[in-house]
Order: structure tokens, then sequence, then C-alpha cells
């Protein structure tokens, strides 16, 4: 790769990730193009000391992903990108009772959020990569959580509760990018139930909820792990796919 010209190299911290794995993370911008990065990669190392640096690169660019893999990159994860619009949908959970939907915050039910995903295998990245440690992808999915329950109004919990007898059955966190447009992060359902009738009835409530706050744009990401998930997702709710992207990271030695 030849030298260029090259703009500022955007980078973002994990914050998360930094913390849990006890040295830098670090994501690229999506699709920089790999001879701008390996231009900055040596003034990245001596400035950030990074352990772990991680890209996203469209699928069919294949140049780029084989360029990135000669700087040390390896692929982790496939990823679809998807969309569902709102604007001619109809959604009642009406017959759920006595399950209904509800915004959540507070220890009680964070507390059983938390427990609700350590109870699942995990399906992203860092569940089946063998450098990263095997405890820290249910660890990361658990601060995650958690800063959903601390971010509200801009992050949200909405759970779906029964409410003859106070338990949360299933819940799912996302955020606001704007008042009618949202991005999902994660959801589950308590493993003492249907897992496939109650992640419907967790669907529909929370598009009925975001409904009646006129919220018309529905946004998502599936890792390429969770078949079932995408196929529910689009066969059953009419999610539409954008694009698809492969994850690439690289390990730095300490």
């Amino acid at each position: 790769m030849n030298n260029i010209n090259i703009p500022p190299i955007v980078l973002n911290k994990l914050e998360v990730e930094s913390k849990l794995l006890g040295y830098p993370v670090f994501s690229i911008e999506a699709n920089t193009p790999p001879a701008a990065f390996a231009q900055y990669e040596p003034d990245f190392i001596r400035e950030q000391q990074p352990g772990y640096t991680q890209v996203l690169i469209n699928s069919d660019e294949l140049k780029n992903i084989g360029d990135y893999e000669d700087l040390g990159f390896r692929f982790v994860e496939f990823r679809l990108f998807k969309h569902l619009r709102t604007s001619k949908l109809t959604a009642s959970s009406r017959s759920y009772f006595p399950y209904r939907i509800e915004l959540i915050a507070g220890d009680e039910y964070l507390n059983q959020a938390v427990a609700m995903m350590y109870a699942h295998e995990c399906d992203d990245r860092f569940s089946i990569d063998p450098y990263i440690p095997e405890a820290m992808a249910k660890k990361r999915l658990e601060l995650y959580i958690r800063r959903s329950f601390r971010r509200f109004p801009a992050e949200f919990v909405l759970g779906l509760i029964n409410h003859h007898t106070g338990e949360l059955v299933a819940f799912r966190t996302g955020k606001y990018k704007s008042k009618q447009h949202v991005l999902y992060f994660y959801s589950y359902v308590s493993n003492s139930y249907d897992q496939h009738a109650f992640s419907v009835m967790l669907e529909t409530a929370v598009v009925e909820y975001l409904l009646a706050q006129k919220v018309s744009h529905i946004e998502a990401v599936s890792s390429g792990l969770n078949v079932a998930e995408i196929n529910e997702s689009i066969h059953n709710y009419g999610y539409v796919v954008d694009k698809t992207m492969v994850l690439l990271r690289k390990i730095y030695p300490s």
C-alpha cells in the first residue's frame, strides 16, 4: 500500500469493552479505506496503545476485506442491517392480559433483566472468539443492559410484565435516534416461558407502544450467528434487509 494523503481517521473508543478487557478497545469508522488506516496505524499504536481494534466493511468489498486481513485483522462476525416501517402496521396486545408492556426502571426489574440474560447462551462475536475470555461476553451484555436502564430517555427498556405477579417475563432495550426513529439493542424472554410465543408477544407489544409514541422507523442489527432471530424478523414481522457487513478485528500484542 502506497503512502497517500489521508483525511483524519475516525475512531471511537468502546468504553464498556475497554473496561472489561483491561486495555483500550477501538472501533474504526465503517468502510474506512484500509490503505488510509495502514498509513495512520503506527501513530495510532504509539498514541493510543490499543489492545483490540475493529472495523465494519461492506460484505461485497472483498479487496478491502483482504487488505484489512493483510494488516492483521480477522473476520469475527457477519451482520445484517434491517428496518421496519410502521406506517402500515397495526399491533394490539390487549389479548395478552395479564401481560402488559411498560417502560421499566429500578433495581428490581434491572436484576430480573440481568438474571434473564445470564440464563441464555450468548450469540455474538465475543462469545465465540477464542482470544477473548469466556466470561467477558455475558458481562459485556450485562453492562450494556445496565446502561440502558440508566440512560432513559435517550435509551429505553420496555418490559413485558405479568401484572398479577409483578414478574418480568421479557424485555427489549433500544434507543431513540430521533423522535420517530428507534434503534433496537437486545431482547430476552425468560426461560420459564415458551420462547417463540413470548417473543411474538414482546415484539407485538413493543411495536404497539412505539406506534403510540409516533415512531415510524425501527432499525435493528442481527448477528449472522442468530439464524432463528433473522428468520423470525423477516418472515413474521416484515423487516427489510438494507445491507450486510462483516466485522473484522485485530488484537495487538501486549
